[in-house]
């Protein structure tokens, strides 16, 4: 019996943990949302995709409770912490020239659900973008 849950456990995590690398490895797209009950992802049709990621980039350093801990020129990954909980979720950030898109991901840690928290992140960020109202 115990080996039965050791086997199914080290399957487990190891399905849920290679989600994210193998998303890295096989395309330049961000990955696609799992559990969409505690996950969002949008991608932004944009004219000028340079531009409009130094906007994004600006809008999310000037997010309360939100920092960056990972910045290229087309990629930032930054910790947002919950309003109430203080939980820690996960807002990605990609520039696809070459598609003339914009994706945004933003996923909960913990849980299997966010009260929606997450896609009112992205529509947030989708809104201060399109209205200019970055800072």
């Amino acid at each position: 019996m115990s080996q039965f849950f050791a086997v199914t456990l080290a399957l487990l995590l190891l399905v849920l943990n290679s989600t994210s690398v193998f998303a890295k490895g096989t395309s330049n797209e961000l990955p696609e949302c799992i559990v969409v009950t505690h996950c969002a992802r949008e991608d932004w049709p944009v004219s000028d995709v340079e531009d409009s990621f130094s906007k994004v980039v600006e809008a999310v350093s000037n997010t309360p409770r939100t920092k960056i801990i990972e910045r290229t020129d087309s990629y930032i990954h930054a910790e947002a912490k919950t309003k109430w909980m203080r939980y820690v979720d996960d807002l990605l950030v990609k520039a696809l020239p070459e598609k003339g898109v914009i994706q945004v991901r933003s996923e909960s840690r913990v849980g299997i659900g966010d009260n929606g928290v997450n896609k009112k992140r992205v529509e947030e960020l989708a809104y201060r973008l399109t209205t200019n109202q970055i800072h």
